[in-house]
């Protein structure tokens, strides 16, 4: 009986990117990244999570590193890219842009941060 009971709660405990379809493209974009970015030559970390309101889509924390407090940005998942669509995730703060995963594990990123009407153009790396 209680090898049954265990049995039964222990698909409950699995990690959530466990239960994940590796053949889903948003799949590849979820986890911790490390960011090396252009515009202010800054390190930081975002965390990639899949929408639960929309399969097709991914909230990115931390997206252009606004520190914390800001809303994530959304990205729609079409094969190999991300679009993040112009979009304000905090007082002063507009994001967009694409990302698109590579070949080695990593994604390249080409985006637009407006922070308070300054406009960077920025590129960054996000690796594992």
């Amino acid at each position: 009986m209680i090898v049954g009971f265990i049995l039964l709660i222990m698909p409950a405990c699995l990690p959530a990117d466990e239960n994940v379809d590796p053949d889903d493209p948003v799949t590849k974009f979820l986890g911790e990244w490390k960011v090396d970015e252009s515009c202010q030559r800054l390190n930081y970390k975002v965390e990639i999570q899949a929408d639960p309101g929309n399969s097709s889509q991914v909230l990115i924390y931390n997206f252009g590193n606004p520190g914390p407090g800001y809303d994530p940005a959304v990205g729609l998942v079409v094969t190999s890219s991300v679009y993040v669509s112009s979009q304000t995730i905090g007082e002063g703060w507009t994001v967009s842009g694409k990302g698109t995963y590579k070949s080695d594990g990593t994604i390249s990123w080409d985006y637009t941060l407006i922070v308070n009407s300054s406009t960077l153009d920025c590129s960054a790396q996000f690796s594992k």
